[in-house]
Order: C-alpha cells, then sequence, then structure tokens
C-alpha cells in the first residue's frame, strides 16, 4: 500500500525536516557556551523549573514506539496491545512522583549509578552500569529505525541512510551541550510534537465517520475488544488464554512501567531539576499529559483498521506517515512529520546522554578515582558518539520499533527494579542480596525465554505465511512472558539472599552524594500539596 518516496510534497517535507535540525543543532551550540562543569553537562547544574521539567520528562518518554510503534500495535491488537506504552509509561511517571523522586533528588546523585554505588558497592555500581548502558542503548536504536523509516517513506531512500543522517545530528547537538541542549530541545520538540498529532487527529476520525462512527466500528487486526483494558474473558491478552495470557498482561504492565523506574533518562531529569516539589509535581504532570496526548496515535491505529483492514504487518508502522500525507496538507503535514521526528529525537539525545553520563562519569572513577571535574566532563562528552556509533549499528541491524524499545526496559526490569526499590524502603537489602536479584534475574528471564519458545512459535504458526510460524512474534513474545518469572525470581532472590548474609555482609546505609546519612522521611511524593 505504501509507496515508498511517492509523495508529490516530499521535497517541503524533507526541506522542513532539514531546517528543523538546523535548529536543533544551533540550540545545542548555544547551550555548550553554558556549560562548564560536568554537573552541568549531566543535570543542567540542577536547575529546571516545573516547565522544563515537565516538557523534557513528557519528551523523553513520548516517542517513536509511542507515535509509529503505538499506532501499529493499536492497528494490529488495539488497546490491548499499547498496555505497554503509553499505559506503562504513564503508570512509570506517576510511580517515580509518588514514590522516588523526593528521596533521589534529596540524595543529590549525578547519575542513578551514584545510588546504587552508595547503597551496595562498586561491584553493583559497575554492573548496574552495564545494564544501563546496554538498555538505553537499545532505546536509542528504536529512536534511530522510525527516524530512518520517516525519511524512507519520504524520500525512497534505504533505511539504514535516515538511520544515519539522525544518528549523526543526535551526537553534534548532544555532544555539544549536554543537559542543557536535550532540555531545551525537549521543550521545542514537545510542542511541535503535540502540535503534530492534534492536527492530524480530527482529520482521521472525519474520515471514520466522527467519534460515533469510528467507536461503533472499532475493531483491530486481530479482532480483539478494541478498548479493553485488562483480559479478555474469552480471547485472553494478545492471544494467548489462561494462565500464559495473564502472565503476558502482567508483563506488559511491568515492562515499562516498573522496568523504566530505575532508567538513567529518567532519574537524570529528577536529579537535574531546581528542588524536590518541582521533581515530584513535573513527575505527574508528565504523566497526566502522556496519556492525554499518547492516545491519540493509539486511536488513530483502531481508526486505520477501519480505513483500510488489509495492510501488512510491515506496512503498520508506516501508518502515521501515511494517514499525515493522505489527510492534511501539505504545510500541516510538514508540521506533523516534524513532530514525529521531534518524538523520536528527544527521547533519543535523553538516552545518549543518559549512556555517556553512567559510562563516562561513573566508569571514568573506576580506573581514576581522582579525576579532575574537567577529566569528567571530557571523558563523558567522548561517550556521546560512542554510544551513538553502537545504537546506530544496532539500529540497522534490529531494524524494528516498538520491540526494540521495550525489551531494552525488561532488561532493567528483571535485574534493577527490585534492588533499587529495596535500597529505600528495605534496610536489610545488601550487596549479596543485590548481586544475586541482578545476575538470578537475568539468567532466570533468559531460561523462560527458552521455557514460553515452543508455546509461543504455535500460537504464531501461520500468521504470515501458512504452515510458516511467524519467528518475529515468536520470540518477542517469548521474551515479554519471560520477564515476570525474572522479575520474581530477582524479588525473591534479593530478599532471601539478603536474609541469608546479614552477619557476612551488613548492609550499607543509604547516603547522599557527600556521604551523610538519607533518612526515609518525607518521602511520599503526594497529590500537588508536596
Amino acid at each position: 500500500m505504501f509507496e515508498l518516496g511517492a509523495y508529490p510534497y516530499s521535497g517541503w517535507v524533507l526541506l522542513g525536516l532539514g531546517i528543523y535540525m538546523m535548529i536543533m543543532i544551533g540550540i545545542g551550540w548555544w547551550c555548550s557556551t553554558k556549560v562548564k562543569t560536568a554537573s552541568d553537562y549531566i543535570v543542567a547544574g540542577r536547575r529546571l523549573p516545573f516547565f522544563y521539567a515537565t516538557g523534557t520528562l513528557f519528551a523523553t518518554w513520548f516517542c517513536a514506539g509511542t507515535l509509529m510503534g503505538g499506532t501499529a500495535n493499536a492497528y494490529l491488537f488495539g488497546n490491548q496491545g499499547v498496555i505497554f506504552d503509553p499505559w506503562g509509561a504513564a503508570l512509570c511517571l506517576v510511580l517515580t512522583g509518588l514514590l522516588f523522586a523526593r528521596m533521589m533528588r534529596r540524595g543529590g546523585y549525578m547519575t542513578l549509578v551514584d545510588f546504587f554505588e552508595i547503597r551496595y558497592g562498586s561491584t553493583m555500581g559497575l554492573l548496574s552500569t552495564v545494564v544501563l548502558a546496554v538498555a538505553e542503548i537499545g532505546w536509542v536504536g528504536a529512536q534511530l529505525v522510525a527516524f530512518g523509516t520517516i525519511i524512507q517513506v519520504f524520500s525512497g531512500l534505504p533505511l539504514a541512510y535516515g538511520i544515519i543522517i539522525s544518528c549523526l545530528v543526535l551526537i553534534i547537538y548532544t555532544y555539544m551541550g549536554g543537559m542543557w541542549s536535550v532540555t531545551l530541545t525537549d521543550v521545542v520538540q514537545m510542542v511541535i510534537l503535540t502540535v503534530g498529532v492534534v492536527l492530524l487527529f480530527p482529520s482521521v476520525i472525519t474520515q471514520v465517520g466522527g467519534w460515533a462512527g469510528f467507536v461503533g466500528a472499532a475493531s483491530n487486526w486481530a479482532g480483539l475488544p478494541a478498548f479493553s483494558m485488562t483480559v479478555d474473558p474469552e480471547m485472553g491478552y494478545l492471544g494467548y488464554t489462561g494462565v500464559t495470557g495473564w502472565m503476558y498482561y502482567i508483563a506488559a504492565w511491568l515492562a515499562i512501567g516498573f522496568g523504566s523506574i530505575p532508567a538513567q533518562d529518567l532519574m537524570q531529569r529528577v536529579l537535574s531539576a531546581k528542588d524536590e516539589k518541582v521533581a515530584v509535581h513535573s513527575s505527574y504532570a508528565a504523566g497526566v499529559l502522556y496519556i492525554v496526548v499518547g492516545m491519540l496515535p493509539v486511536l488513530m491505529g483502531i481508526a486505520m483498521f477501519q480505513i483500510n483492514p488489509e495492510l501488512s504487518i510491515a506496512d503498520t508502522e508506516m501508518i502515521l506517515p501515511w494517514l499525515a500525507m493522505t489527510y492534511l496538507p501539505p504545510v500541516l503535514t510538514v508540521i506533523f512529520v516534524a513532530g514525529m521526528v521531534a518524538a523520536l529525537m528527544s527521547s533519543s539525545d535523553s538516552a545518549l546522554l543518559a549512556v555517556a553520563s553512567v559510562v563516562g562519569y561513573n566508569g571514568l572513577r573506576y580506573f581514576n578515582p581522582n579525576a579532575t571535574e574537567q577529566q569528567k566532563l571530557a571523558v563523558t562528552r567522548l561517550m556521546v558518539p560512542v554510544a551513538a556509533v553502537i545504537s546506530l549499528l544496532l539500529a540497522i541491524y534490529a531494524a524494528t520499533i516498538y520491540k526494540l524499545m521495550v525489551i531494552a526496559w525488561s532488561v532493567i526490569l528483571v535485574g534493577l527494579f527490585a534492588p533499587y526499590a529495596a535500597g529505600y524502603f528495605w534496610k536489610k537489602a545488601n550487596k549479596s542480596g543485590a548481586l544475586a536479584a541482578l545476575t538470578g534475574g537475568f539468567l532466570v528471564w533468559v531460561a523462560s525465554i527458552y521455557y514460553y519458545l515452543p508455546s509461543t512459535m504455535e500460537a504464531n504458526m501461520g500468521v504470515v505465511e501458512e504452515g510458516v510460524v511467524y519467528m518475529d512474534w515468536a520470540v518477542w513474545d517469548a521474551v515479554y512472558l519471560g520477564s515476570v518469572p525474572g522479575f520474581i525470581a530477582s524479588l525473591v532472590l534479593l530478599i532471601a539472599v539478603s536474609i541469608l548474609t546479614q552477619k557476612k555482609d551488613p548492609p550499607m546505609a543509604l547516603r547522599d552524594m557527600d556521604g551523610n546519612p538519607l533518612p526515609l522521611k518525607k518521602w511520599l511524593g503526594f497529590g500537588f500539596d508536596a
């Protein structure tokens, strides 16, 4: 259905994207003049007010997965297909504001790894650096794939070309300005992408008979209840019934809802807020904004099934560009495409900076504990292009969007969430328990993937071709299903090993960045009076 490079106004769109990218680079250059220290580069000098903190939180989470991948999943599976995102992602932001933002900001850490090092020791700090870097690189890769897809749709160029172009732009402005650059570009991008989505939505709904016609005829490729928020008594969850269906449903909520809480790019924004109240309130505001705006692409994906129920699975990730080209005038199409690019760029730069921060700032300390502030800044900057090139190679190899994004947070879910939460709320959690949780959770997750794979292969027989297993879905289904036992194992191991090794390995007290005790008091970010 989607003929690449056939849009008659492709030149306008590509010109608009070129101008947009030059503006982003210009912002990066201006921000580079404000960066003097590693603190400026990594946490924007801890000076972000509510508007900027909310903008960068929302823009970071509202990514290619929400836009293009979420639209595709809604076309295929309705609302069940997007429990991961936006529903799980919004849950993550709300839980962060409620349970973690106050204490994290109060600790004065530079990165999330600082928390793990102080609470559990250097080995846990090093391992968390590796886990976070792998997850964030997967996140960047997902966004680069989306950008390449947009360029491919409008120019007909191979996917790899667009991935390389976007990667170069990301490197330039993130390298120059760090968190200052990322924040200002995120705020600009938040406005552009919101305008773009809001412009397209009414045009699409009009094509299916308005709101009443849309709701009355809403369906999807899998034939699941279009707006279902839970496991259907008859059809299960994403086609899986019984215990397996409920396991998959739980995995959908946990993957990003819990898995992205102990993520560097989220906590980097919490740490950049000017105070605890801003950290809490901006998390809530971003969560609400996320659902309000994030559900628009989901609804458009469901509407697209009414417009054309014959799309191939490969075509579904191009739904939004096609809708814009078909139902918007050329000028508005340029704005909408810029909004799509804004969504993926704002997430990519955040993840790229997150990798550079944990590897450059924390990694340097393992080799040079006495590194100066300028050395830390230089190495952190150097890691931006290094991480970007690795993400580039991953994106070219694994050319998918939504699933690449979700698996990134599954890695954190099964390895880091339990030690992170226990580090605040359970004094008996120790280094041995945290290491057991990280390694055991990961190993159980991998073993569970192989356990579930035969049943997921059977479930995906004949999806694309009669008598042939659609291995793409079979593997990813097993990955998500396996994350639940991996998460449970991580939690159980943390508790059991910590209790059994209390005398041999006394728990380390929770302390702030200066080494002062950090008591758990007035930590609940409840409501807007926090």
